[in-house]
């Protein structure tokens, strides 16, 4: 039995150094490129362990525990369609489009296998997440909404963003405990429609270019286009943080109903997304400058400092202790084993 409490704030915290980062950055991509590429499956189970281990709450810090190998097969897997592909297009322009269609037509499985992949092994206080089948959401999402986006001239867009995230959100779960993601749509057409905004007023400003004589317009054509992709990375970092915020503030955590994430009832955990426009705009951009100068030697720094920010300005409100969860969810859990047992223990996701 979890004893209920009044409303209390549960911090996140996250502890990654860029120094510590940066070596196993470096090893992994020597040995990745020392394996032809083998090693990446190692690589991408060393990075993410690192960011979990890193990534605490209420204390404590979360866990990866896939096997490299797994990933490892299903790279293998997509390493042998893309040659298929690659001889098929040598053939006949008809085989390729085939080829396509049928790539297509996957699309939504490989990304619900991959979601559900990841689900099962991550974990915290070693009880572990769940993805949920659901293939026709994912269908819906992954290829109805996918494919309206040019038939509609991308005014579908951000429902279809919106869309994802619910598809994400609401399919996860925490032992007996479902993730719910409220309707937002109009939310997402407000942010986005503000950050076209944004980047058709950078257009604009380039066109002005045209306007002055060619001495002229030649003269002020570098700080217009700098001008025009400082504006490009305020609209994505204002995008990027009200999204954020919005999706993580209509998230609840509360009990599920033999697993369905369409029943919450009683929400034991709500979340808070703080992220502020200007300073995540400056992270974004110095970063990019900061790797671009380094030749790509300080992505390490720029990963440590985005994921300290984005993490560490996420609130979450918990009714009872995190610790009475956990271990009542460990007893009651055993029947999702079965379900687990459908998943073959292969990464073929994005």
């Amino acid at each position: 039995m979890i004893e209920e409490k009044t409303l209390k704030p549960v911090s996140f915290e996250f502890n990654g150094k860029a120094g510590e980062y940066f070596r196993i950055w470096i090893v992994n991509i020597l040995l990745t490129v020392l394996t032809l590429g083998i090693y990446s499956a190692w690589a991408k189970v060393r990075n993410k362990q690192y960011f979990y281990r890193n990534t605490l709450l209420d204390g404590t810090g979360f866990e990866y525990t896939a096997s490299p190998l797994a990933i490892l097969k299903g790279r293998l897997v997509v390493v042998a369609l893309l040659a298929v592909y690659y001889l098929v297009k040598h053939f006949s322009t008809g085989l390729q489009v085939v080829f396509f269609i049928m790539f297509f037509a996957a699309l939504p499985w490989l990304i619900m296998r991959g979601l559900m992949f990841n689900a099962r092994y991550s974990s915290y206080r070693n009880l572990c997440f769940c993805f949920q089948k659901n293939l026709i959401d994912s269908v819906k999402t992954f290829a109805g909404l996918l494919l309206l986006i040019p038939l509609t001239f991308g005014l579908i867009y951000p429902f279809y963003m919106h869309a994802v995230q619910q598809y994400r959100i609401n399919n996860h779960s925490f032992g007996q405990y479902a993730f719910q993601l409220k309707n937002i749509v109009k939310t997402f057409y407000r942010f986005y429609a503000i950050g076209l905004l944004i980047i058709i007023a950078g257009t604009f400003m380039i066109g002005f270019i045209y306007a002055f004589p060619r001495g002229i317009g030649y003269i002020i054509v570098v700080p217009l286009f700098i001008a025009y992709f400082i504006l490009y990375y305020f609209a994505y970092a204002y995008i990027q943080t009200h999204t954020f915020n919005s999706v993580w503030s209509n998230t609840r955590l509360g009990k599920a109903h033999e697993y369905s994430s369409t029943a919450l009832n009683a929400p034991l955990m709500s979340f808070k997304g703080r992220l502020k426009a200007m300073p995540m705009f400056k992270i974004y951009f110095t970063n990019t400058l900061a790797i671009v100068a380094s030749a790509g030697l300080l992505i390490p720094w720029a990963k440590i400092r985005l994921a300290r920010y984005r993490i560490e300005h996420l609130d979450v409100m918990s009714i009872a202790d995190l610790k009475a969860i956990t271990a009542v969810q460990r007893d009651q859990v055993g029947p999702l084993g079965s379900e687990m047992g459908d998943i073959m223990d292969v990464e073929i996701g994005f």
